[in-house]
């Protein structure tokens, strides 16, 4: 092993010796937005179901949304819910069958339909993106206002010059082809019955020829 030069050690006892400045660590983007008590690390998205966070029913998550997941659970068919249990799979299936309708298993599903809060003027924070002073169309679900009708009338008007250029096609009227078309097709029809006599008789005469030149042979 090759001896260490007094430069080498130096370096290494400064490097030994040097004095580490913490860094300031940057705040979790989901830890910023819960801004509810002090400053907490949120280790997963399922930090609200642990049951730690749930020993007390006046301050647990879960009791605060339970009416909502409850009517969720009697909006599902029970063949969604078990997949999810059995099969560790999201819950899925969620009101796709309409309150009163019966499922897969024929059992009549029975659910209170809450509003759309997408759309509901009273929901807190208001409609979405819906702003005072607009007027929007009951159809106009993404909040186009002007927008929306602009685009409503342009389709319609694509459509309706579609229409019109399937209008201006020329049609046969009933009556040219009575007529007209009629002779056309007698006429056809004749050059066909006279092309099929002519080949008939050609055939009849290289028949009758070659039976001559075997009788004089």
């Amino acid at each position: 092993m090759a001896p260490r030069t007094l430069d080498t050690i130096k370096k290494e006892h400064k490097t030994a010796h040097r004095r580490h400045r913490s860094r300031p660590s940057q705040t979790d983007i989901i830890d910023s937005l819960d801004t509810v008590g002090g400053a907490y690390h949120h280790s997963g998205p399922f930090d609200a179901a642990s049951a730690s966070w749930n020993t007390h029913k006046k301050y647990s998550p879960l009791e605060a949304v339970r009416d909502s997941n409850m009517e969720a659970l009697k909006a599902t068919p029970p063949e969604y819910i078990k997949d999810s249990l059995e099969r560790n799979l999201p819950l899925q299936g969620t009101a796709t069958i309409p309150s009163g309708y019966t499922d897969l298993s024929g059992n009549v599903m029975e659910y209170e339909e809450g509003t759309d809060m997408m759309r509901d003027p009273t929901a807190g924070g208001g409609a979405y993106k819906r702003w005072d002073g607009i007027t929007y169309h009951p159809d106009d679900l993404k909040g186009k206002g002007s927008e929306f009708e602009y685009e409503r009338d342009l389709k319609l008007k694509k459509a309706q010059g579609q229409e019109e250029a399937v209008e201006m096609l020329p049609q046969r009227s009933s009556h040219n082809f009575r007529n007209g078309d009629d002779r056309a097709t007698s006429a056809v029809d004749g050059i066909s019955t006279g092309r099929r006599v002519a080949d008939g008789v050609k055939r009849r005469l290289g028949g009758l020829s070659r039976k001559r030149d075997v009788l004089v042979n």
